[in-house]
């Protein structure tokens, strides 16, 4: 076993004293650093949206977006991603979404990590602490025209046509 070892050492030693090899080697290591981080972020965001569900279940109140960074260090736990950046929350009427802004560090990119969940069934956690859903203004369309008047586009079509 000793000697396995060592001859895994020495070859890749040999390797990385190649450059071309040398890239690879750097270059492979790299996405398997950047892949352990998305892992990480990945199972800390489901862990924290199950803690999410706990808390809602229990007190009837999510956290404001606002509040999030501080919820989670009151909750024992890291507020950053592997890349360090501050986990966010986003609130919706029916769901939540707990992200990471991945290894780019700026939110609403196509590297984000995000985890949505919907939100918790128990009456008592949709009775308070979140906005109100955006709701649109009355819209009535207006009323299509009648079959029997011809529109000003139409009269002047059939007059081009001459007939």
């Amino acid at each position: 076993m000793k000697k396995a070892f060592i001859i895994l050492v020495v070859l890749g030693a040999i390797a990385l004293l190649d450059p071309r090899s040398r890239a690879q080697i750097v270059a492979l290591v790299g996405r398997a650093s950047v892949a352990g981080r998305e892992l990480s972020a990945e199972r800390t965001l489901k862990s924290i949206a199950e803690e999410l569900q706990r808390t809602a279940a229990e007190t009837g109140v999510y956290p404001q977006p606002a509040e999030f960074h501080r919820w989670l260090v009151q909750n024992h736990r890291d507020a950053e991603d592997p890349w360090g950046s501050p986990y966010y929350l986003e609130l919706f009427s029916d769901s939540f979404v707990v992200g990471s802004p991945g290894p780019d560090t700026r939110r609403r990119t196509d590297d984000d990590l995000r985890w949505s969940q919907l939100r918790s069934r128990y009456p008592s956690a949709t009775r308070q602490g979140t906005a109100p859903a955006a709701t649109l203004p009355d819209y009535t369309p207006p009323a299509p025209p009648s079959s029997g008047v011809k529109s000003k586009a139409i009269e002047r079509a059939q007059r081009a046509k001459g007939q």
